[in-house]
């Protein structure tokens, strides 16, 4: 009879562990993508890497990834459809990643990817070559005269600057509306902090 108790009470401790896990990774995981989610991506990562570059003088970059004419995916074809763009985003950003870089789903069609150890010539060129692999979205537009594609913001980091996380963020965010404003499916490199983003009219 103890066998069997200890034996129960094993499985039960097991299962109580599995279902800690699973909590554990819905708490700092988007549930469609299985990629980080916003408050997971803010609050927990990015102030740790960020602390380490300090601590390591490295530099690192922030790309801010928003999908152009989304809602015409939607509109068009139904929402089905625009769950496959997403999960063919993911994939692409994935694809495109290195091992220890972050990619996060911040909601909707908006994602972010943080580059660990990457200088700024760098990291414009891997923006480049990211809008590049992107345009084989096209295929999953809801038509002709609204294209699928990304439109990217990114935000260089010297932890020698003193910027704090929120200033950074901005900073990706205000690059990366330039470009939709602009014209859609590119990217923009946002200016060191403290100076101005031209926006266009």
């Amino acid at each position: 009879y103890t066998e069997e108790l200890e034996s129960e009470v094993s499985k039960r401790t097991d299962e109580l562990r599995l279902a800690n896990d699973r909590l554990e990774r819905l708490a700092i995981t988007d549930g469609m993508t299985g990629l980080l989610n916003r408050r997971a991506f803010y609050e927990e990562e990015l102030p740790r890497r960020i602390s380490r570059l300090e601590r390591s003088g490295q530099t690192a970059a922030m790309f801010y990834v928003d999908m152009d004419n989304f809602k015409r995916v939607n509109d068009v074809h139904g929402h089905q459809a625009g769950d496959d763009a997403i999960l063919f985003l993911r994939d692409l950003l994935i694809n495109f990643s290195r091992p220890g870089d972050l990619i996060a789903r911040l909601g909707g069609d908006e994602f972010a990817m943080w580059l660990d150890g990457i200088d700024e010539a760098t990291s414009a060129r891997r923006a480049g070559q990211l809008i590049e692999e992107s345009k084989s979205m096209v295929s999953m537009s809801g038509d002709d005269d609204h294209p699928l594609g990304i439109s990217v913001g990114v935000a260089f980091f010297d932890p020698k600057s003193g910027e704090q996380l929120d200033q950074l963020l901005a900073r990706a965010d205000a690059a990366m509306y330039s470009v939709k404003k602009r014209s859609k499916g590119g990217f923009e490199m946002a200016p060191p902090p403290g100076a101005t983003l031209e926006m266009p009219e």
